[in-house]
């Protein structure tokens, strides 16, 4: 019944633009063809071209319903059961189960990971009415806490075709036992600790939400969940990236944050927490835009965030502009380099330089130019439309003023408005004067010669 009802709504109801609720579509049939001949109504409400109407209606409708009888009755005929169990990381394994006595001739799973909208369609067989299929997470990367669903595509050996219906899962890292503390719509869940290291965990969380809040308004209508892993191995696992302590997952609203069980579990929680919270909350102003934005304008963006930012940053930052071995900025746009050292150098540069733009553009500013960015403009010029200047040349000042490269450039254009203003004030007149003179002389010469007094 359900699958003809679905039939019904989706096909013959759309077509003859019937206001009948979904589920009704076959009982209203009937009493489209008993009002119209006995008019159950006055006469008068039913005049005799609306019976004509009615007649003509039912017929093309019947005829529609007719001419998928077929179709209807093999999938009303098909019972299909389907589950699926999953190893985290390495597959997921489906198993379905036709209970009825069909001939399958062709069969396929239709696997959907729609938070990175990616459909996988694979050929399956059935034996004895059973079907097995081993999804190879390795090959295939899922994000992990995301939701997964998937479906059956029949033909039967009459040729038609029979879709199941539609299951998910939610593909979470049960590898662990996760314990979990709320606060409002913040949810932190971690795996090693006690209760009082998911308090410091979520005290970070709440001082990275008062950091960003300097920077862009909160968005916090929809929860938030952060998960700490106990070790750096657990995040690079996940993410392919042996250099990285944290991810998030914006529009899922997820993040994964490592936190090793060190004397400096408290900074690093201070740092990670706040840095991924910043992504969420960034995604949450400019909507699915967001994966247009520049990666230095993220990161850059995510690293002043961060409570207590790691020292490094300075050293490593002045060290490279020190050896005229800074990474320019437009070969950041895309992505940042894989190596730990270019990596990390990368961060520095996105801090510093997104800094700059805070402190001469205003917050106001930077996220407007985020919101510009996440119409898909190219990282070169979006950067002018928001600024008024391109990004090599934002990349130049930068360099000059907060890194201190081609001081006497600097101090040049800064004196430039004074050197102007002396120019007018003293060189203007004395080249006024010396054209007056000039012309005193050339009229006195002029007299004498010509003998006039």
């Amino acid at each position: 019944m359900k699958t003809i009802s679905r039939h019904c709504e989706e096909g013959v109801a759309r077509r003859s633009n019937l206001h009948y609720a979904a589920g009704d579509c076959f009982a209203c049939y009937r009493r489209l063809a008993t009002l119209a001949p006995d008019a159950h109504l006055p006469r008068a409400q039913v005049p005799g071209s609306a019976v004509v109407t009615g007649i003509l209606l039912f017929i093309a409708v019947t005829a529609l319903v007719l001419g998928n009888v077929n179709q209807v009755r093999a999938q009303a005929g098909v019972e299909l059961e389907s589950t699926a169990t999953y190893v985290f990381g390495e597959q997921i394994t489906f198993v379905a189960q036709v209970k009825s006595p069909v001939q399958i001739q062709q069969a396929t799973i239709v696997i959907l990971d729609e938070s990175q909208s990616i459909s996988h369609v694979r050929p399956v067989t059935f034996t004895d009415g059973r079907s097995e299929f081993v999804f190879d997470t390795r090959q295939n990367f899922l994000r992990p806490f995301s939701s997964l669903s998937w479906y059956y595509q029949l033909t039967l050996a009459d040729g038609s075709s029979v879709q199941s219906t539609s299951q998910s899962i939610r593909y979470e890292d049960d590898r662990y036992t996760w314990q979990k503390l709320e606060a409002g719509s913040m949810r932190i869940l971690w795996t090693q600790g006690d209760a009082a290291f998911g308090q410091n965990a979520l005290n970070a969380a709440l001082s990275g939400l008062q950091s960003i809040s300097n920077l862009l308004t909160l968005e916090l209508s929809q929860p938030v969940e952060i998960y700490i892993y106990p070790s750096q191995a657990d995040i690079s696992f996940l993410s392919g990236e042996a250099w990285e302590v944290g991810r998030a997952y914006p529009d899922l609203s997820i993040a994964l944050v490592a936190a090793e069980p060190d004397v400096n579990q408290t900074i690093n929680l201070e740092r990670r927490i706040p840095h991924e919270l910043m992504h969420m909350m960034l995604y949450r102003q400019v909507g699915p835009g967001y994966k247009n934005l520049p990666v230095w304008l993220n990161e850059g963006f995510a690293t002043l965030a961060e409570i207590n930012p790691t020292l490094e940053y300075d050293r490593v930052l002045m060290d490279a502009s020190n050896r005229n071995d800074l990474i320019p900025l437009r070969d950041l746009c895309a992505s940042f380099p894989t190596d730990s050292v270019s990596a990390f150098l990368a961060y520095a540069e996105a801090r510093s330089f997104v800094t700059y733009l805070r402190d001469h553009y205003g917050a106001p500013a930077l996220l407007n130019l985020a919101k510009v960015y996440s119409g898909g403009v190219d990282c070169e010029n979006g950067i002018q439309g928001a600024l008024g200047l391109s990004l090599s040349e934002l990349d130049a000042a930068w360099r000059e003023n907060a890194l201190g490269q081609n001081v006497w450039g600097v101090a040049f254009r800064n004196m430039l408005p004074y050197l102007v203003l002396l120019i007018l004030v003293i060189f203007i007149p004395l080249l006024v004067g010396r054209n007056s003179a000039r012309q005193k002389v050339e009229k006195h010469g002029a007299e004498k010669y010509t003998g006039k007094r």
